[in-house]
């Protein structure tokens, strides 16, 4: 299982959200609204590609800003992993993952540093094994990080079988993500996309929320 983070596991507040934004600040000189983007399910380095381009600065410099954001983001660890807030019925469905012997990573738009502080602020490690994820500086786009994932994967064992792999995210472009490698996918109205506006798009599984854990037992056909 392949979990997206934000918007699908917890939310962390805004406090990564704000290091960004002051990251781009810190290297232009010129701090984003950052209101009014389409950074829904985007990695890292999109994200910073458009938060230059949205104070006129270069893209080139996305590398400094993505340096300087996993400055920001550990100097305000505490304040981050004290505002993380897992989603209702996550960790139940986690639970019922493991006890199934489904094995459980992330792949995640965030930098691989920032992610980590976000899965133990949700006390998230275990079940979920963030050296076998693909992060958002594991690639150039989100289909490369999710490669990286099912490569690390392969690496510990894994027999590849993407019928037996789903990415679960709160965007369509989990879903674009998955159907590129050939994964299966759930989406789940846990950010900002409702169930009713995701239905038609063509993913395996849509579903409010985790608060039905033995629903999703049935979904994914695993034992009881």
């Amino acid at each position: 299982m392949l979990w997206d983070i934000d918007g699908t596991l917890l939310n962390s507040g805004g406090v990564a959200a704000h290091a960004f934004l002051d990251a781009v600040n810190d290297v232009v000189g010129r701090r984003p609204e950052g209101r009014g983007l389409d950074l829904g399910g985007r990695i890292d380095p999109e994200i910073a590609a458009t938060l230059l381009s949205s104070v006129d600065a270069d893209q080139a410099l996305v590398p400094e800003v993505l340096t300087r954001l996993e400055i920001n983001a550990a100097a305000r660890s505490a304040e981050l992993q004290e505002s993380v807030r897992v989603l209702p019925g996550v960790l139940e469905t986690l639970h019922i993952l493991t006890a199934a012997g489904v094995r459980q990573t992330v792949v995640t738009g965030n930098i691989e540093s920032v992610g980590i502080m976000k899965l133990h602020g949700g006390q998230l490690i275990p079940p979920i094994d963030p050296a076998l994820g693909g992060f958002g500086d594991h690639g150039r786009n989100r289909v490369e990080v999710a490669g990286r994932a099912l490569d690390r994967l392969a690496t510990a064992g894994w027999v590849r079988d993407l019928d037996q792999c789903w990415i679960v995210g709160d965007t369509p472009r989990d879903l674009l993500c998955a159907r590129a490698l050939g994964i299966r996918c759930a989406l789940v109205a846990t950010g900002r996309h409702s169930a009713e506006s995701m239905a038609e798009l063509g993913a395996d599984v849509v579903i409010g929320g985790f608060e039905q854990a033995d629903q999703l037992v049935r979904l994914w056909n695993l034992p009881a």
